[in-house]
């Protein structure tokens, strides 16, 4: 299942807005055969394992990190397939959560008597597919808010001057998290600021969308967000922010990565819209009451008012520390 997992990543930034699957067939202690999910619209991860098979699948049994789908999308169901190539066991790590699934799958490979064994590395397997698994039940986008931040909690001087808060190493990681999701978001402050280029400079990745909380009017037509790099769609001014991410996920827009400013943060952390953090921690102190802070207006007077989050991850990267963390009460 550990291999299947692995196998899995191999697809991420590929496959929206389908999950991340890995699979392995084994038949007398060997692996014959093994697959990952490559493209949204192309063979799943089972089917490619079955067509990799160097013997015969009849007997065998395929260890998958999500149930097989049992439904025809864009392409046919997996549990069919598995059927009539004769294995006689699935080990699933999770149920696939997606309505017309859901046990389903493992419902219709039993009544064909095939062994079921589930949840091995389950949690594992959630945290791979955490994307995958809002997005379907919910239809609306998974958000990852991502801010670069001084000791003392500014994001850019009090001239709006933030090249560069974080370190090259930071500034590399946040190049694989915008490959890693369908679009960025930021607010027309930001883009007036830094003219930003909101892509990802890994060779071998796709761009995200680019989402601008505001108006085009304005903005000088020479700016990064007009290029031919990456796609763009303005918002525009004053949106319902819930009601705008709904319209984004029936798009299939399954994960965001807000990325600024101030404001826009204010907006989705107030509003309870963030899935996941990502705070990038600098040495630095700034030590201006005027520097923009990384969230405002709170009028918080007493500590037990304070908005609390739990911290999942912490690590060091170049010079700066990168603070992973969720909405305390979503965890607990």
């Amino acid at each position: 299942m550990k291999r299947s997992l692995e196998l899995a990543l191999l697809g991420k930034g590929r496959v929206s807005p389908n999950p991340l699957v890995g699979a392995i067939i084994v038949k007398g202690n060997k692996i014959i055969g093994e697959g990952y999910h490559c493209k949204a619209g192309e063979d799943h991860a089972e089917i490619i394992a079955l067509k990799n098979c160097r013997e015969s699948p009849r007997r065998a049994t395929i260890y998958v990190n999500l149930e097989p789908c049992c439904h025809y999308g864009k392409t046919p169901p997996c549990v069919d397939a598995i059927i009539k190539a004769g294995i006689n066991k699935v080990v699933i790590a999770v149920r696939d959560p997606n309505p017309v699934v859901n046990g389903n799958g493992i419902k219709i490979m039993k009544e064909n008597k095939i062994e079921i064994e589930e949840g091995i590395l389950e949690k594992e397997a959630k945290e791979l597919n955490k994307i995958f698994f809002k997005y379907i039940v919910s239809k609306t986008p998974y958000i990852i808010l991502k801010a670069a931040l001084t000791l003392d909690g500014k994001i850019a001087t009090r001239s709006f001057d933030s090249k560069w808060v974080s370190c090259d190493e930071s500034r590399e990681m946040v190049h694989k998290l915008r490959a890693d999701v369908d679009a960025v978001l930021v607010g027309k402050n930001t883009i007036m600021k830094d003219n930003p280029q909101l892509t990802s400079r890994l060779k071998e990745r796709k761009s995200p969308l680019r989402l601008v909380l505001g108006s085009k009017q304005g903005i000088p037509s020479h700016f990064h967000i007009f290029n031919n790099d990456a796609e763009t769609i303005f918002l525009g001014e004053k949106v319902n922010l819930k009601q705008k991410l709904q319209e984004l996920g029936e798009q299939e827009i399954t994960s965001i990565l807000v990325e600024g400013g101030s404001e826009v943060f204010t907006q989705f952390i107030t509003k309870k819209l963030v899935d996941e953090f990502y705070f990038f921690i600098t040495p630095k102190i700034l030590g201006d009451e005027q520097a923009i802070s990384f969230i405002h207006n709170q009028n918080t007077e007493r500590i037990k008012e304070a908005l609390e989050l739990t911290f999942t991850e912490v690590i060091s990267i170049g010079t700066d520390i990168v603070v992973r963390g969720r909405y305390k009460h979503d965890l607990e």
